[in-house]
């Protein structure tokens, strides 16, 4: 019996594909973009938690801005005192329980030159200390990077990124050739493996050049981020303590006065993170949950208009035998059929514009198995609560007046 409904109920849809269809389009639309959210954000929160954990888990960054600011407050954090790099040694010997500080220096929007050639000026200049390297997320993928004997001796020495390799070089090899920065002389003596763009910024401008260096060019008292590491992760608090109070120190303040420098750990910059990702999400969700309420009111329309087309088929059923259950199960079948078709294909839409967007791009998307499973799950509560009202209204008609019907 059931067999012969369901075949009943896909029939009848097949006799009306276009209306099928664009009865469907509203869950498609919906599904679709769900799972894309979905695996967009699970895509950003692989990075940014890979990006993260790079820091360590017994690591914190002081520096002059907040890593996320709110309101009007920006001209109040940039009055502030320079962080500077000749406060490291200060804090090293006020702090016991920390281990090692990286300053982290960068400046944009430079230009480097070879020969007639030079770059856009966009590139960005690091100015690296001993142990940058392994917390960059860069690799070498030519020549190598700079020695203890480097930093020793104030080597006049470069590693730069492929666009600027390719910008200046035209594909061939920028190890041993020299370029300018600055109108300073540099020997290049690696390139960093490609990163590709991410989130519209070319990771692959950046001339790394010694601290030492950097700040010959830039200056001392230029502006500088500090990543400091504590001893264990049992450490960290009191290890942040000894920072501020040795900063504030050093910077002459008073008991009352607000620190006028930022501590940030990676589980801070971990739960704003996953903040702004929880508002995204539900940003996303509101356009889908908007998209499949149309599809289900969609659905619903279409199933009352079937009941008026098919008033006397439904008397012809029940003057045969079939009773209310078999014309709801017919109704809801139907109903079903056209949001679960519709949110499958919403999924394998939005499943395939992902590894698409992930093929063409540096960005890697990633729709779990949870998100799927969901999403399949929502079409089938869709097709059941639109299509539960049409199937009563069907299952309540008089068959002797059902029959009358034209």
């Amino acid at each position: 019996m059931f067999k012969d409904i369901f075949i009943i109920a896909l029939n009848t849809l097949r006799m009306h594909k276009l209306r099928s269809f664009l009865t469907m389009l509203g869950i498609i639309i919906g599904i679709m973009v769900i799972i894309l959210m979905q695996a967009a954000i699970e895509g950003l929160r692989k990075e940014i938690s890979t990006e993260i954990d790079k820091l360590g888990s017994a690591s914190f960054v002081v520096s002059k801005m907040p890593a996320f600011q709110h309101g009007n407050d920006w001209e109040k954090y940039e009055k502030r005192t320079n962080l500077t790099a000749d406060l490291i040694p200060l804090i090293k010997k006020d702090c016991p329980d920390i281990t090692g500080i990286i300053p982290i220096m960068e400046n944009w929007n430079e230009e480097i030159t070879y020969k007639n050639k030079k770059t856009d000026r966009k590139a960005i200049i690091i100015g690296a200390s001993d142990g940058w390297l392994e917390i960059s997320g860069y690799e070498i993928g030519e020549g190598r990077f700079f020695s203890e004997n480097d930093y020793l001796f104030r080597q006049n020495y470069v590693v730069i990124g492929t666009t600027i390799s390719d910008r200046l070089f035209d594909g061939a090899s920028p190890v041993g050739r020299y370029v300018l920065i600055e109108n300073k002389k540099f020997l290049v003596i690696g390139e960093f493996v490609s990163k590709g763009t991410k989130f519209n910024y070319d990771q692959d401008i950046i001339a790394c050049i010694s601290d030492f260096h950097y700040e010959k060019l830039y200056g001392k008292s230029r502006n500088i981020d500090m990543l400091v590491q504590a001893v264990s992760t049992q450490k960290l608090s009191a290890a942040k303590d000894q920072v501020i109070m040795s900063l504030r120190r050093q910077r002459n303040l008073k008991a009352d006065d607000e620190n006028d420098f930022e501590i940030t750990t990676k589980d801070e910059i971990t739960d704003k993170m996953n903040g702004i990702i929880a508002v995204i999400y539900l940003v996303a969700l509101s356009i889908g949950g908007m998209s499949l309420l149309v599809g289900s009111i969609g659905i619903m329309n279409m199933m009352l208009v079937s009941i008026t087309e098919r008033t006397n088929e439904i008397g012809i059923r029940r003057s045969l035998g079939a009773n209310k259950v078999n014309i709801i199960t017919q109704f809801l079948i139907e109903s079903v059929l056209l949001s679960l078709t519709g949110g499958t294909a919403g999924i394998i839409i939005g499943i395939s514009v992902s590894k698409i967007i992930s093929a063409v791009s540096s960005y890697s998307t990633f729709a779990p198995l949870w998100t799927i499973a969901t999403a399949f799950t929502v079409s089938l509560l869709i097709g059941i609560s639109a299509g539960i009202y049409p199937a009563l209204k069907a299952s309540n008609l008089n068959p002797i007046d059902a029959l009358r019907q034209e």
